[in-house]
């Protein structure tokens, strides 16, 4: 797929490539169907687990949302972040994207987002409502695009957020049913 050979070459480039070399770690893309799945949960960048392992959402927060996939019977999803790479600090700990992080990948994230055609986007966090350039408030939409806070607040206040998921799709679900009478 040339989104996702674009995506490679543009992280190669970038300063923050310089966390992959040092920490022997990876590029992130994705996980899930490419091909016009029913959701796209799109999160911030990856944390130490999915630098190691190549994927997104493979650590503690990744089992957190693995919970909330299962927990609403979603088959059919994809999940990437909006910067492909680790972001650390200058003593090796992972800090949040900058907006110019975030804004270099976002070109080549929206073509990605593009060529995947997902029907439902789910923004994990609020550094995946700046790059969608939206204001929601927690579980609401606005068309397509829902929010939902990141599953590691759940995992800092000790709780599962499976509810407050579920919350989410059927505030979707409601909506949907509204719009067709």
């Amino acid at each position: 797929m040339i989104e996702l050979t674009n995506l490679e070459n543009a992280a190669k480039k970038h300063e923050l490539y310089k966390n992959v070399i040092s920490t022997n770690g990876n590029i992130v893309f994705f996980r899930g169907n490419l091909n016009n799945p029913e959701y796209l949960f799109i999160g911030e960048a990856p944390g130490q687990e999915e630098n190691k392992i190549g994927k997104p959402f493979v650590g503690r927060s990744g089992k957190v949302l693995d919970g909330w996939i299962n927990s609403a019977e979603i088959k059919d999803f994809i999940i990437i972040n909006t910067v492909p790479i680790i972001p650390l600090d200058s003593s090796g700990g992972i800090r949040k994207p900058t907006s110019d992080e975030i804004n270099y990948f976002k070109p080549y994230v929206d073509s990605l987002i593009k060529s995947i055609n997902p029907k439902r986007i789910i923004c994990l966090g609020k550094s995946a409502l700046e790059y969608m350039d939206i204001t929601l408030s927690n579980l609401s939409w606005k068309e397509n695009v829902g929010f939902i806070y990141h599953p590691s607040f759940y995992l800092r206040r000790g709780m599962d957020g499976k509810e407050d998921f579920k919350k989410l799709i059927l505030n979707k679900n409601e909506q949907k049913s509204l719009g067709e009478f």
